[in-house]
């Protein structure tokens, strides 16, 4: 063993209170090193100093004159407050809960609505005006005049509403096919 593990065994020898095979251990590490046995010594010294004191008795005035120091001492030192810490803390609980629920609200979802619209059919052109008669006699065709497309029945409108309350989009679906 080295010799920085057998100091507390040591201590422990100069006051008995070692086993005998551990007692017998300490003894032959004393006998081959000088630097355990001068601290062996020195252990003894402090020893016998500290039951020294313990025979010497107090007056009764000088520990009554430590105690009113001590309590005047203790009297003096300033009471740390700790409720700002926890009003701190609970502060900060309560701003972490609140920003949690406000995570967890259900968030308002704007899903396109279709909305169907009455839309009229386009007007008929306007007749065309007929082309002034050519000195010479030509033969004068005679066109049609063009129909508007009937629609089965009228086109769809669609309105979808966007997150902009400025942008609306209306979709004309043909029902006809073309």
């Amino acid at each position: 063993m080295s010799c920085d593990k057998f100091e507390p065994l040591i201590a422990l020898y100069i006051e008995n209170d070692l086993a005998e095979a551990e007692a017998r251990a300490v003894e032959s590490h004393l006998a081959g090193c000088d630097a355990c046995r001068e601290f062996a010594a020195e252990m003894r010294e402090s020893q016998a100093a500290l039951k020294a004191l313990r025979t010497e008795f107090l007056d009764d005035a000088v520990l009554l004159q430590v105690r009113t120091e001590i309590l005047s001492a203790a009297s003096h030192r300033h009471r740390v407050v700790a409720w700002p810490r926890y009003a701190v803390a609970a502060g900060l609980v309560l701003a972490l809960l609140g920003g949690w629920m406000w995570q967890m609200r259900p968030k308002a979802r704007l899903e396109p609505r279709p909305i169907a619209a009455n839309v009229s059919a386009p007007p008929l052109p306007a007749t065309v005006p007929a082309p002034q008669a050519r000195t010479r006699l030509a033969r004068v065709r005679r066109h049609r005049p063009r129909v508007a497309p009937m629609f089965k029945s009228e086109p769809l409108v669609v309105k979808m509403i966007t997150d902009d309350p400025q942008v609306v989009i209306y979709w004309l679906v043909d029902q006809n096919g073309g």
